[in-house]
């Protein structure tokens, strides 16, 4: 089943260079919009147009928190693409505390958090290993954050600690409201507040210094 839903995911072309357009077949026109809630109830029914539909609603937000999480555009498709496997295999413990948006979001930023903390401790035993080889990359899967990565701004974000740039990065990259990047950050909204506006002082101040 599992192996299902990372067909639908890769045959949707999202970890190629040409976009984000998912290849799944749509929900008929016909039929009225369904909510969210709705479409999770119908792929626990085993509806796979129905979670199609979930991804393609959420994927750019979902590239965007990969992206930011885990500091690597490159390697944002994958991250998602494992965190889509884990939302279908979880679908029965959603039950309506919370948007289903923030509720995928918040295993994609998982997701990423564990691929960081992974990547670390394989370049750790690589180093103890052998020398390390870095590769930098060719392209990116989304050419918007590809451009923002080559700003200014990015590089700043990119000088900032991971709590500061993780609430930036979810709130003005990935456009999630204050709600939704508490729920995804796991944290309460007064801290989303206080930390957002502690993270874009220290952003400006990045900024003036280059």
């Amino acid at each position: 089943m599992n192996g299902g839903v990372g067909n639908l995911w890769r045959c949707g072309g999202v970890g190629s260079a040409t976009g984000l357009m998912l290849m799944t077949p749509a929900i008929p026109p016909d039929e009225r919009v369904l909510g969210d809630d709705e479409l999770v109830e119908r792929a626990r029914a085993m509806d796979r147009d129905a979670f199609g539909e979930l991804i393609r609603r959420h994927q750019r937000a979902a590239l965007r928190v990969a992206a930011v999480v885990s500091g690597s555009t490159e390697e944002a498709s994958d991250i998602v693409q494992d965190a889509m496997i884990k939302v279908y295999s979880n679908l029965s413990t959603h039950r309506g505390h919370g948007s289903v948006r923030s509720w995928m979001l918040r295993i994609v930023a998982n997701e990423a958090k564990n691929h960081v903390r992974g990547k670390v401790r394989r370049l750790d035993r690589d180093d103890r290993h052998a020398g390390l080889q870095v590769r930098v990359a060719e392209g990116a899967d989304v050419d918007a954050i590809a451009a923002t990565e080559r700003s200014d701004l990015a590089a700043a974000l990119g000088r900032l600690g991971s709590n500061d740039r993780e609430v930036l990065g979810c709130r003005f990259i990935a456009e999630l409201s204050e709600a939704e990047t508490a729920e995804v950050l796991e944290l309460p909204v007064g801290t989303v507040k206080s930390r957002t506006s502690r993270a874009l002082s220290r952003l400006r101040s990045e900024l003036e210094a280059t």
